[in-house]
């Protein structure tokens, strides 16, 4: 591999005729303001006065960039080195704007065409960094020297790149030293990024060798994720562009698919965990080499395809909408997934895909499916939401019995076995009723405990069905009464002892100040089973301590039954 590498200044990148272009396998533009601050601050660190009040700059080097390609051809890709590349575009387009602004339009378009934009032999306007990603709002509303106003920032990244356009415009405008002008003060700010910002430049002249030194110089896991490393593998070798690029089209999709309720990352590692081998987030990459050089890994188009795929059954367990579940006896599956995401519980996802996908495909039945995902969820509403138990060796638990799921191939027996074999597990793991009543006795509805509220809500409605005896209940208008009032100042008024469920339409037609037995009047209208219990469990007159521990003792012993592994 022949590789030329010299010191280079932005000046001498940028003003060459030349268009530097963003590969389709790069990542989306990361940086965060705390990168961009220091970026800002190293540079501005580098620039003083001297004792007769000249400027002064000094040397600062930014690190490596890489690109492939050949001094008679007009591109290069850049290999690594994008995103700052990208910010220090964004910084010279601050500095553009902030010379208009000041009134030197003519030092603002001589830098605008000197760094942002060229022309061709033919008079044609070329901008020099060439990235397609978040088209047209990069083009449109950053490299353009009059903004369109057109497109609003949407995506992530387009968030990202208009939060550090601003950033350096806010720094620009209110950066001052000594007794120079406003307009020059900006000018030393270029002069400083333009001329005394350094990079190593290394240049390769093979297109194709894009790929091989990306992954070297990133497989260490040094800068890039797993994610990003197989993304490049698949657009290496699943490289059709025309008449689109299908690659990039799928991969973006399912990108910003996955992006509005989790990361690709997290999305990625509970797939790969589910299907090929548990891995932490920096070994997916080593794993995926392993069995890719053991013929596990079908190609990349079908192996993208299958990402896609996994993307969507991700998506109806981590973002549920009623569409996915339009059988009426399945809508308890969404209720389930929504309440996993309320205990921001993950650890199951890997096992869910792979039950998502054997439902899917006929070898679990309904009903099997629909126990399966409920008792997961009865046991983490236990076991993390309530007790907050330590978490460890679930997600190893859960990788295990998916990929058990995917050895037994189109086996029902074999795959009902693997769903009996979890529920015990979960079953014999799931903390005891003394551990239930210990950690119900610390739930308070005060009005600094917004999870605690929850809690107790949800302990209800689980009560409430298993009363029932339906999953179907309609629960939208529960509020939840203080049995002995929080004017009473007594020490227990807000543990779930001393409240009820009620409807709230009844709730709020209670007067305040009244006697136990007048509350009992009212309470009567309410249609839930779970009020007729506490009647019937209450007949005296009066409401003191010992009997909201009954109560208590009475909401432990539904809670436990109603959260029951089956």
């Amino acid at each position: 591999m022949e590789l030329i590498a010299e010191t280079r200044s932005i000046n001498e990148i940028f003003s060459q005729n030349r268009k530097y272009v963003v590969p389709r396998f790069q990542r989306e533009y990361s940086w965060t303001l705390e990168q961009v601050t220091e970026l800002w601050d190293d540079i501005t660190d580098q620039m003083s006065l001297d004792s007769e009040g000249s400027m002064t700059h000094d040397e600062y080097f930014i690190g490596c960039v890489v690109f492939v390609g050949e001094d008679s051809r007009p591109e290069h890709l850049i290999v690594d080195g994008q995103q700052r590349l990208i910010t220090l575009t964004l910084l010279v387009k601050a500095i553009v704007d902030r010379l208009k602004e000041l009134g030197d339009v003519s030092a603002a378009r001589a830098t605008y065409h000197n760094m942002i934009e060229g022309v061709d032999n033919d008079g044609g306007k070329y901008f020099k960094l060439i990235n397609e990603s978040p088209r047209p709002y990069f083009q449109n509303e950053i490299q353009a020297f009059d903004l369109s106003g057109i497109n609003r920032p949407e995506t992530e990244e387009e968030k990202r790149l208009k939060a550090t356009l601003d950033f350096f415009k806010g720094r620009l405008d209110s950066y001052r030293i000594g007794t120079y002008r406003e307009a020059d003060a900006a000018k030393i700010v270029r002069n400083q990024v333009l001329n005394f910002l350094k990079v190593i430049q290394v240049t390769a002249k093979s297109e194709d060798e894009a790929y091989t030194i990306f992954e070297t110089l990133n497989a260490r896991g040094l800068s890039l994720t797993s994610v990003d490393l197989i993304k490049n593998w698949i657009f290496k070798n699943y490289d059709q562009t025309h008449p689109i690029d299908n690659a990039k089209e799928i991969w973006g999709v399912l990108r910003k698919r996955v992006s509005s309720f989790s990361t690709p990352e997290i999305f990625f590692r509970h797939y790969w965990n589910s299907k090929y081998a548990f891995a932490s987030d920096g070994r997916i990459y080593k794993s995926f080499k392993k069995l890719h050089k053991r013929g596990f890994i079908a190609p990349a188009k079908d192996f993208l395809l299958e990402i896609d795929a996994a993307s969507k059954m991700y998506e109806k367990i981590g973002s549920p909408k009623d569409g996915d579940w339009p059988i009426q006896k399945e809508r308890l599956v969404k209720y389930c997934f929504e309440s996993l995401n309320f205990y921001r519980v993950t650890q199951p996802r890997p096992f869910l895909l792979a039950l998502l996908e054997f439902r899917t495909n006929g070898v679990i039945g309904q009903t099997d499916f629909i126990r399966m995902v409920e008792n997961i969820e009865r046991f983490h509403f236990i076991f993390s939401n309530l007790c907050k138990e330590r978490a460890s060796g679930l997600e190893s638990k859960y990788s295990r019995a998916a990929k058990s799921l995917y050895a037994s191939g189109s086996n029902k027996s074999a795959a009902k076995s693997i769903l009996n074999d979890l529920t015990i597990y979960l079953a014999n793991k799931r903390p005891d009723e003394e551990s239930i009543r210990n950690s119900l006795s610390l739930v308070s509805f005060s009005s600094s405990a917004g999870l605690d509220r929850k809690v107790i809500q949800t302990v209800f409605v689980k009560s409430e069905r298993y009363l029932q005896k339906t999953s179907e209940l309609n629960v939208a208008s529960m509020s939840i009464e203080h049995i002995r009032e929080k004017s009473s100042r007594a020490t227990w008024v807000d543990v779930i002892g001393n409240l009820i469920p009620l409807d709230e339409s009844i709730n709020n037609a209670i007067p305040s100040n009244l006697s136990f037995s007048e509350k009992k009047q009212f309470y009567g209208n309410s249609q839930f089973k779970l009020v007729d219990d506490f009647l019937s469990l209450n007949p005296q007159s009066s409401w003191e301590k010992e009997d909201m521990e009954r109560w208590m003792a009475r909401l432990v012993e539904l809670t436990d039954k109603s959260n029951a592994i089956r």
